[in-house]
Formats: C-alpha cells, structure tokens, sequence
C-alpha cells in the first residue's frame, strides 16, 4: 500500500477553509440524505482501506442504510471541524478522537465511517473498532460496516467478534456459497495466514453440514502453506458435494502444490467425464493439459470450453493461442477477432494478430498491427518484431531512427529504448555497434542493472573480456544477490577464464536461489568440467538438458559425455540437440570439433 503525506493548508487560507468546510459538512447532511445515496461495493474490495483523509476531507461517507437528516449540534459541529482540520496539518492523533466524539453524538452512519477511515489511517485500530461498532448500531444491515468490524477486530486479536460478524454475513446471505466466499475474501486480507485460517475453521464449525464451510478452510489452508489440512478439507467438501465444480478445481490446485500433477490432471479428466457440460472444470482441466506439454489435448478442451460458453473470452484467448502455436494461423486469426469485436484483451490481441500475420507472410500487416500495441507487457516484443520485419526489408536505420525519435520523446523510459535499439544490432550482427551504444547509454545511467548486463553479453561477445566481469561485478557490487548476474559472472569465469573455482562459487549462490533454472544448471556443470569432476558435470548437464533441450547445454552435455568415455551417448545427445536447436552455433562448432 502507498501512504501520502498529508497536505497541509496555508495558514492565510485557514479562516475561509473553516467556514466552507462548515458549509459543505451541513450541506451533505441534509442534502445527501434527501438524495438517499446508496453505495454498493464489490466483495474483492478491502473490507477496511486506511488512506489520507486530507484527500476525500469533504467527501461524504456513503452508506448502504436510509439516512434521516440530522441538525448538527454546535459540539458535533465543533469536533467535526477540529478534526478535520487537525487531520489537514498532519495531527491524526487529534483528529481522530474528535470524529469519534462526532460519531457517537450522531445517528448518521456517515460520521461514523469517516471516523473509521481517519482512526485506521492514523493506525488507532481501539478508536476504530469503537467508531464501526457504533456504526454496525446506527445501521445493522450495513455488510460493508461488518466488513470492517470483522477486518478490525482481526486487526486486535478480537476472534469472537470475527467469529459473529462472518457468522451473520453468511446466515443473511442468499445462499452459503456467497456468504462462505464473503468470508474468506475478507480473511485472506488478513496478514496472519494461520490467525485467518484459525476464524475460519471456528466459523465453519458452526455449518458442519455445509461444503461450502469445508470449501473456505480449505482454501485459507493452502493460502497458510499447509496443503495437508486443505486437502482434508476439500476432500470433506466433495464428500457432501460430490459435484461441486470449484471444490474439484481446488483439489487440483492443491495437489499440483504437492508435485502430484498426474493425480491432479486424473482427477480433473473424471471430473469432465462425470460432468461434460460444465465448462469451468474443461478449462481447468485444459490448463492441466497444458502445463503437462499436452498441447493438442489442451487445444481440444479449450475449444469444447468455447462452444459450451461462447462469451469465454479467456477461452477463446486461449485457445487462439494453441492455434497459433500448431500452425492454425486462420482459425486463431478467427478468435483474436472476436476478442477485437468485443473490446477484450486489445493489447495481447494487437500483439497476436501482428504475430499472425508475420506467420503468414503478410509483413505490412504485421506492423500495422504491432503499431497498435501501446503499452503493457507486449510493448517491447512488439516492438522487436517490427524491427525484425523492416530490416529484413532493408531498412535498419529506419528502424533506429524510430527508436531513437521516441527516446526523445519519452526521457523517462530512455533506457528501455536503448536495450530495444541494442538488441536490435544485436540480432543484426551488430555487436560492436551494441557495445558503443549500451556505452553511450551508461553515461546517464553508470548504475542501471539492465543496461549493465546488456553489454557485458555483448562485451563478451567481442572478447571484450575484462569489460565484461567489471559490468557484471558493478551489478553485484549494489545488488549481491542478482541471480542473472551471479550465473553470468560464473558461467564467463568459467567458459573464458582459468578462473574455474571462483566461478563455482557464483554460481552455486544462482543456484542455491534458483534451483530449477536449466541455464543455471548448464552453468554449474560447466564449472564442474572445468575443474575434471566429470561426474558432477554430467550429472547437472543432463538434467538441465532434460529440462531445456537447449542446443548449447546440448553441446556442453555432449563434449562431457565424449570426454567422460561415452562418444556414443554424446552423440546421440547432439543429434537430439540438432533436432531443436539446428542452427546453434556452439552446437555446431562442438561436433565439428569432436567428430569433424
């Protein structure tokens, strides 16, 4: 959360401030209540949002109850100016006991919510609590002020008050299901993952008939880190409802959290067979699919998903981008249309649109549709892939004096623009040319990490050797624990040096953070080469190779096994390595090398 400073008044202003603060004060009561203004929040919304009265000092509290009008008393008029005013020049702890004074004296539960946001601003949760129970008083059907009764006395420790405030949420609820997700919504805010799950299960054993209850421990349990007891739970839930969609989803998460992906995806397929038509459990079960590598199966169920519920856009995003990924150019075209027509996903479905078009060999499309990305995370692949289609036209320079125009025009993203130039000459062939410019780049921004390690890769590359460990040392040296840089530095160390035992230890630290990184794993095999333990070096070779298919972990993972005695093995694992990776240059050389 992002707390302001508050704002303070010009002391010669202060006199006039008063009086049309006054004015606005009485005004909102009498005539907010003639209006019958009524707010109604969603569940996700905080149950209690502490931020800086100065910026809202005039703004009505809204309530969901009939407000009646209400003459201010001279005292309530005079607390209700001294605390705003003491709240304007920072003296929270004078301004909060005067609106709970205010609050008390008024039967209108808008006092009584600003005296709340202005105590829990000022993190005096005791005063807080006071001003929302007396809030829950003035208007009892007010979920919102439960919300915030609960969330408070969460705050201080207060679990009976928990306990009766989510009891009443779910009773007066329409149906268990949303009274349940109520609840858990507003203790999963709370910072105590095992306090929140504790409320829980003292509240769901007041429904012990009710999945739903079993549902909401459940899911307060994985948040707490303790798997076993969520899974207890929901197994507990499909027992009384063995067909409870969300209960099945869940169960899957949980045994995915357990590295039991084969049972999760088991019991997701029964669960689409026993219930075919239930298009939340094929879009889970889709996205089992396709974390297991199952691609087409995945595509098969996101496109069952789409004509069982036609408006899922994350369906029809989905399954556009399985089209794309197994040569379905025209039927994924089809789909990001759709999400086009509905003004869904725009910035994804630019970016995807352009990205089909490329495919299929239409290059000015493609840019057209590449321009259209504006912001987010598909700016800069956008980008590059533009880039990528105008110099294959022949029209390197147009592209730079592109990037070059809206670094110009954009100070303060600059850096972002000169890491998309560089790679871009990069790509080129142009490394001599990335180094100048990432150099140039420095001269405004000696420390940024990104542009660092940008011409360290490119540095090293132009056997600019002694430049390239003083980027990536400089890195370290503010930030000791950059992963990328702590492999990078090892893994050159090792590679171009006779430098191989301090390269280990680099590394080893990635890998200590990282540990199911391939690249990482690659690099520590390397190092272990290095240094003739042979065995080690396969060992970390092969599982990174397992993971990756990478062509130069191929290439390492071949040179070790020919080394280690095993000229077949290595072989076989550049032939595999060649299947995905054929244009490797470090794959090739090493073959050349080894068997020319």
């Amino acid at each position: 959360m992002i707390t302001m400073k508050l704002k303070r008044l010009p002391t010669s202003g202060l006199t006039a401030c008063v009086v049309l603060l006054g004015m606005t004060l009485l005004t909102q009561v009498a005539c907010t209540a003639s209006r019958g203004v009524e707010t109604t929040r969603t569940q996700e919304e905080p149950a209690i949002e502490p931020r800086d009265p100065s910026a809202d000092a005039a703004a009505p509290a809204d309530s969901s109850a009939e407000t009646v009008t209400e003459s201010l008393s001279q005292e309530m008029l005079y607390d209700i100016l001294l605390a705003e005013i003491a709240g304007q020049r920072g003296r929270l702890d004078v301004s909060a006991p005067h609106y709970l004074q205010a609050a008390l004296g008024s039967r209108d539960p808008r006092v009584a919510e600003r005296a709340v946001q202005i105590a829990a601003y000022a993190k005096e949760y005791k005063v807080a609590l006071r001003a929302a129970r007396h809030w829950l008083e003035i208007d009892p059907a007010s979920v919102e002020a439960r919300k915030v009764v609960t969330a408070l006395a969460l705050k201080l420790g207060d679990m009976d008050e928990v306990v009766r405030q989510l009891d009443y949420i779910v009773a007066n609820s329409e149906n268990h299901a949303e009274g349940f997700q109520l609840a858990t919504a507003v203790l999963a805010r709370h910072a105590d993952k095992a306090v929140a799950l504790a409320a829980m299960e003292q509240l769901a054993s007041r429904y012990p008939d009710s999945a739903q209850a079993s549902l909401g421990v459940s899911r307060l349990a994985l948040r707490a880190d303790e798997p076993e007891r969520a899974l207890d739970a929901v197994n507990a839930a499909l027992q009384m409802q063995p067909d409870l969609t969300d209960a099945v989803i869940l169960k899957a998460r949980i045994l995915v959290s357990q590295d039991r992906k084969p049972e999760a995806t088991t019991a997701l397929a029964q669960a689409v067979e026993q219930q075919p038509n239930d298009p939340d459990l094929r879009f889970a079960y889709g996205r089992m699919l396709l974390e297991s590598g199952d691609i087409q199966g995945a595509k098969q169920q996101f496109g069952k998903v789409v004509k069982l519920d036609p408006e899922n856009n994350d369906a029809v995003f989905s399954l556009a981008l399985l089209e794309l990924e197994t040569g379905g150019i025209k039927p994924a075209e089809r789909h990001l249309q759709i999400l086009l027509e509905r003004g869904e996903k725009l910035q994804a479905v630019y970016y995807y649109l352009g990205y089909a078009a490329e495919q299929g060999g239409d290059d000015d499309a493609a840019v057209d549709w590449y321009r259209q990305v504006e912001d987010g995370e598909y700016w800069t692949q956008s980008r590059l892939h533009m880039a990528r289609i105008m110099i294959g036209q022949g029209r390197l320079e147009d592209v730079r004096h592109e990037i070059q125009a809206l670094r110009r025009d954009n100070p303060e993203n600059a850096v972002d623009f000169y890491l998309i130039e560089g790679q871009i000459l990069s790509d080129s062939g142009l490394d001599d040319d990335a180094f100048k410019l990432y150099s140039e780049a420095l001269l405004s921004s000696p420390d940024d990490e990104k542009l660092l390690y940008a011409r360290a890769l490119v540095a090293e590359k132009t056997d600019r050797l002694e430049i390239a460990i003083q980027d990536l040392q400089h890195i370290l040296k503010n930030d000791p624990d950059n992963v990328r840089a702590l492999n990078a530095l090892g893994y050159t160390l090792a590679d171009r040096t006779d430098r191989h035992a301090e390269a280990l230890t680099y590394i080893e630290k990635a890998y200590a953070m990282e540990p199911d990184d391939p690249a990482i794993m690659d690099s520590l095999g390397w190092a272990h080469y290095q240094l003739g333990n042979l065995d080690k070096a396969q060992e970390y070779l092969q599982q990174a190779f397992k993971l990756s298919g990478d062509g130069e972990i191929g290439a390492h993972l071949g040179e070790v096994l020919w080394v280690n005695g095993d000229p077949d093995g290595a072989r076989r694992v550049w032939n595999a390595a060649l299947e995905k990776d054929s244009d490797n240059p470090v794959l090739r050389k090493v073959m050349q090398r080894y068997q020319p």
